[in-house]
């Protein structure tokens, strides 16, 4: 059986290129072939005759600009069907031989890096014969997918039946994601928890996950990673709080961590090994040093992370011992990190799959109500808790439910350093995930309380301005 996905390459065609004709994934190459005459195995030079062939075309209707540059057909094969990386390829020149008739072009590269084989096929949205553009429809799709399911049943491998979908049910690519189990996130997921063992820091494993398919995008606090195969690009939050930045430096590191952050022109000096920072409010007289593979570089943002339970040392200008302190003695002169409630809160919020975008829609304002109404039911009893039963301040209870989250925050991390121990059974690594879902859910639920305090302490601040400049009306006359 082979699953069949299109995607759009809309740019960089020259990088889609040389990513599927990646020496590593297709023997040197020995698996790329092409109905372009005389360009050999060079993919930038496929990637050239596709835009040349597309300068000589009009815009299209309406005089709008058509960005597709090239379709992206990806054929993979069941681990299950005994197939050779030459007959996965054959079956794709075929495909392809037969969907175009000859009147486009396209590069076909079979990879073999993964378990299970699958082809990469870059076509031309140009047709050949009539010198205009090919749309991708519907039909299309269909027909791609009969054809292969036809050669691969001529070659004797297994073929996925025609499922009974209803109108607004799971479409036909939702269900060979779901029957195949292959979902882009877990692929991510997988790929990073398979690197952060291999690299000692932020920079090598960006590196690592590049040559695996995945792009790392540090963009303020988050990290986005993107599919290579795919495009499609996921936040951290999306993929689970154990595959934000502190989390992710927590698996590098194996231990516990606490973050500084600072601007680059706080660096006093620096080698290939290590950083020195001079520390804030101490007229530049103490500096501590960080070795490189610590550091997570976003724009002139620079975040350190340190271990939780280990002295920092201070020295002066020229390198002398001035202080040890405790890691987390630096938020005395670094900010401390914030805690992103919000971010917290997001990633238990429900999520909503409908085709239907009507539907959808209705759905997700039924689901904003709903949170509405959790949200006001939160705050009724978080202040009874904390400000009638506890007799604390707004301000008191805030400062007490995010020192609760700081700390199960380091329990989490404790149960991802574990949950990343070689040797593991089953049972032992569906315990700790178990663990990690409920402290999740444990630092959603803290955050919610925090959001409530907050929006009631911003209700009665307006509150109370409204009333004084009421007063200071009545005052005035």
């Amino acid at each position: 059986m082979a699953v069949v996905k299109v995607g759009q390459v809309k740019k960089t065609l020259s990088k889609a290129m040389e990513y599927i004709c990646n020496p590593e994934k297709t023997r040197d190459m020995e698996l790329v072939s092409t109905n372009l005459d005389g360009e050999g195995k060079d993919p930038l030079r496929y990637a050239q005759r596709f835009m040349e062939q597309q300068q000589d075309v009009g815009t299209g209707r309406n005089g709008r600009g058509d960005s597709v540059l090239a379709h992206h057909v990806i054929q993979s094969f069941d681990p299950d069907d005994d197939i050779t990386p030459e007959q996965a390829h054959q079956i794709g020149m075929r495909l392809m031989t037969e969907l175009t008739d000859g009147d486009q072009y396209f590069v076909i590269a079979t990879h073999v890096d993964r378990h299970h084989i699958h082809n990469h096929i870059m076509l031309s949205p140009i047709l050949i014969s009539q010198d205009k553009r090919m749309r991708m429809q519907k039909t299309t799709l269909h027909k791609i997918r009969t054809i292969s399911d036809r050669l691969c049943k001529d070659a004797g491998l297994h073929v996925l039946k025609e499922p009974k979908v209803k109108r607004y049910g799971k479409s036909r690519p939702d269900l060979y994601t779901q029957l195949k189990g292959e979902s882009v996130k877990e692929s991510i997921r997988l790929r990073i928890d398979q690197s952060v063992g291999r690299v000692e820091s932020f920079d090598q494993l960006k590196q690592v996950l590049r040559s695996v398919g995945v792009f790392t995008h540090v963009r303020g606090k988050y990290l986005t990673f993107e599919d290579a195969e795919t495009g499609m690009k996921f936040r951290d939050s999306k993929l689970g709080e154990a595959y934000d930045e502190m989390n992710i430096m927590v698996k590098i590191g194996q231990e516990s961590l606490e973050c500084i952050s600072f601007n680059k022109s706080m660096i006093a000096k620096q080698d290939s090994k290590n950083v020195s920072i001079w520390v804030p409010g101490t007229r530049r007289k103490k500096q501590i040093t960080v070795p490189r593979e610590r550091l997570v570089i976003d724009g002139q943002t620079v975040r350190a992370w340190l271990p939780m339970d280990s002295d920092q040392v201070l020295s002066d200008r020229q390198g002398r011992f001035v202080q040890q302190i405790p890691t987390e003695g630096l938020y005395e002169y670094f900010t401390p990190p914030n805690l992103n409630i919000d971010k917290l809160i997001r990633n238990s919020f429900p999520q909503v799959y409908t085709a239907n975008p009507k539907q959808r829609r209705r759905l997700m304002a039924q689901a904003f109500k709903v949170e509405e109404v959790n949200s006001v039911v939160t705050q009724i009893s978080t202040v009874r808790e904390y400000l009638l039963e506890g007799g604390m301040t707004s301000t008191q209870a805030v400062d007490a439910i995010s020192q609760t989250i700081r700390e199960r925050q380091a329990d989490l991390q404790s149960l991802i350093v574990a949950s990343c121990e070689e040797g593991l059974t089953v049972e032992q690594v569906e315990s700790l995930d178990a663990q990690i879902s409920s402290s999740e859910k444990q630092i959603s639920d803290l955050a919610r309380q925090v959001r409530a305090l907050r929006g009631r302490e911003q209700q009665r601040t307006r509150t109370d301005d409204t009333t004084a400049q009421r007063l200071g009306k009545h005052r005035g006359r």
